[in-house]
């Protein structure tokens, strides 16, 4: 019998002063049984970095062939496909050919995923609409570390920073673009 995802929940307050962008909002996140901590938080702080109308959060690892994050427009259309933690991006090709005027986002903290990535883009022929962000290692690995189902942030997100306040603990890092949409 399979286990089922944990329920999380996030009462995030979210100003994104870069986007013009002001959310309040109650995101809830299924964590499955084998998905880290670290990869819980990257979704979470895509959700709040990437933040536009009708953003879900995915099914995450429950289904291979989904996204982490995604829109759709108001006919069911694919607009926007986020992935966190890792991508490869001969599948982030295939999603944006088969999905004409959708755009992709990786979100990643790790430098060796990251630079992989990014050698795998460098080889493309054809330009495609995809932004690879880099999160700050260390701001990931700190919110991973609260463990509580139920969560409150406060997020303010500005010149390529990300402020983010917890139950009275102030974290902070970077999170900057390393490739445009092309």
């Amino acid at each position: 019998m399979a286990i089922a995802p944990v329920r999380m929940e996030y009462k995030i307050q979210l100003a994104n002063v870069d986007r013009g962008r002001d959310v309040a909002e109650t995101v809830v996140v299924g964590r499955h049984p084998s998905e880290t901590a670290e990869h819980l938080t990257l979704r979470v702080l895509a959700w709040c970095l990437l933040n536009e109308d009708r953003l879900e959060i995915g099914p995450g690892l429950s289904a291979a062939d989904a996204a982490d994050l995604w829109t759709h427009d108001l006919t069911g259309r694919l607009t926007t496909w986020i992935e966190c933690g890792s991508a490869q991006g001969e599948e982030l090709r295939r999603v944006l050919q088969q999905n004409a005027g959708a755009k992709a986002h990786v979100v990643l903290y790790e430098p060796r995923r990251r630079d992989d990535l990014l050698a795998e883009i460098a080889r493309w022929k054809r330009s495609l609409p995809l932004t690879v962000w880099f999160v700050d290692p260390e701001l990931v690995r700190a919110l991973a570390g609260i463990e509580d189902r139920r969560q409150r942030w406060q997020v303010t997100i500005t010149d390529d920073h990300i402020y983010v306040e917890v139950d009275g603990a102030a974290f902070d890092g970077e999170a900057r673009r390393e490739t445009e949409s092309r």
